[in-house]
């Protein structure tokens, strides 16, 4: 399918490559970029060969927010139509932290308000040193509204107070303490780190993982008496699947289960400049 804002690449291993494809303007998101990557996200939640999601930029920037010309050409609109453009990217962030597959942010260059947020949903988030990071929101007048539940709950009210308030910039290591990203490497070796969690992920049995992600969301969100009931129930059932069956008689055989996936160790399709 072709797409004016997106790429999509996938890999007979499994993994699938979004890509943010409006270089020219550092992926700055807009309208037809929202609906765009929700119609493929949809796909991509309900096909069963795809394991693993990467999401990343095309070109020199992971994603500068949202570009200031969409939002400008809202102000004149009526109410009604303004607040449905405004929930296309606030159902997007929650279509991305619900993805049944495991999200694995590849942080290619500048991220800034709404590229922070896309950052706050992936499950794991791998960013080159010289990454510059910024809610830049408040200093041109505008709020980090609809990112603000994932960027808050991933680095914490105190943390999201010292960067929201005053719009600073800061860097991949700091990000990397404020629990934004997960791991800092150079830049030649992006790609490579990448790889490793692509691997990690597909000797991993799909459901389990899918469920796990459920799990922790469940967890999360809840008190000991509910959550004591939930996994209890959980365990219950997981003893009975087709795919705990599998993982543990292949354990016991000492053979690989179903779902691992030997694959040639390849690099990601390259960036375009």
């Amino acid at each position: 399918m072709h797409y004016q804002t997106i790429s999509y690449d996938l890999r007979p291993d499994g993994a699938a490559i979004l890509r943010l494809n409006r270089p020219e303007a550092k992926n700055a998101m807009n309208g037809v970029m929202y609906d765009e990557a929700r119609e493929l996200l949809a796909r991509i939640d309900q096909d069963p060969a795809i394991r693993v999601l990467i999401l990343t930029g095309n070109g020199s920037a992971f994603c500068s927010g949202g570009d200031f010309k969409y939002q400008q050409s809202q102000a004149a609109r009526p109410e009604k139509e303004r607040l449905a453009e405004a929930s296309k990217l606030a159902l997007w962030l929650g279509e991305l932290d619900r993805l049944a597959k495991p999200v694995i942010g590849r942080i290619n260059g500048a991220a800034y308000g709404g590229g922070v947020g896309l950052a706050s949903v992936c499950d794991v988030v791998i960013a080159h040193a010289g990454v510059k990071f910024c809610l830049s929101e408040a200093s041109i007048g505008l709020m980090p509204s609809m990112i603000s539940p994932y960027v808050v709950a991933k680095i914490g009210l105190s943390n999201a107070r010292s960067v929201f308030l005053n719009s600073r910039v800061f860097d991949a290591e700091e990000a990397r303490r404020f629990g934004l990203v997960h791991e800092v490497v150079s830049e030649d070796q992006l790609d490579a780190a990448v790889e490793k969690q692509v691997q990690l992920f597909l000797r991993c049995a799909p459901g389990a993982v899918a469920a796990t992600k459920k799990l922790i969301a469940h967890v999360n969100a809840h008190g000991e008496e509910e959550n004591f009931r939930h996994t209890v129930d959980l365990v219950s059932r997981m003893w009975a699947s087709k795919e705990a069956a599998e993982g543990i008689a292949s354990f016991l055989e000492k053979r690989e289960p179903s779902w691992r996936v030997r694959s040639p160790e390849s690099a990601l399709p390259k960036d375009s400049k």
